[in-house]
């Protein structure tokens, strides 16, 4: 390969990598799930600066290569890690495309997490419904009930007396689900 066509695709690899770093902040930004992916596009930024490098440099592919390696083996360990599980799902009223979801994560202490979600395809969307809070169990979890597309009210269970939900009611945009309250637990 001649050293201007290397020259070439090593800027077109570049522009990949800023571009792939735009589309992890539009979508941590924004919400926006499909693009909410930060180590995943970071590391494919990382990727495609290394092999541009390369390519510009003209040297031997074994130091990349070994790169590349060590990076997507870090990448899938994180990954897997700190990975967020599916507890369950609360749909929100008919034709919203709302839902309320119940996220957990494992890892050492179990992190839960509720979020709304709105579902537009590639547009889809999910914001925090309260801070996400440990707990070892599901017990501490409230039972969520939609009076409207608007309004999400937290209970907490029947015989839990440690009333950490107290009936909490949340204002939520109803063509968004974004809260229109701090998060707050």
């Amino acid at each position: 390969m001649s050293s201007h066509l290397r020259t070439r695709v090593a800027g077109v690899l570049f522009v990949l990598a800023v571009l792939a770093v735009a589309s992890a902040l539009v979508g941590a930004i924004g919400h926006y799930t499909v693009l909410d992916r930060p180590v995943l596009l970071g590391t494919l930024a990382a990727s495609l600066i290394i092999v541009s490098g390369a390519l510009v440099l003209g040297g031997e592919p074994h130091g990349p290569v070994i790169a590349l390696g060590m990076i997507w083996m870090t990448v899938g360990f994180v990954t897997y890690v700190n990975n967020w599980q599916l507890h369950a799902q609360i749909p929100g009223p008919t034709g919203s495309g709302l839902e309320v979801r119940v996220l957990y994560d494992d890892w050492i202490i179990p992190d839960w997490a509720l979020v709304v979600r709105k579902n537009d395809g590639l547009l889809t969307r999910e914001w925090p419904l309260v801070e996400r809070f440990s707990s070892e169990h599901a017990d501490g979890l409230p039972v969520v009930t939609w009076v409207d597309p608007s309004h999400v009210r937290l209970d907490d269970r029947p015989g839990d007396d440690r009333a950490l939900w107290g009936g909490r009611m949340i204002v939520l945009d109803p063509e968004t689900g974004r809260s229109l309250e701090p998060t707050a637990r």
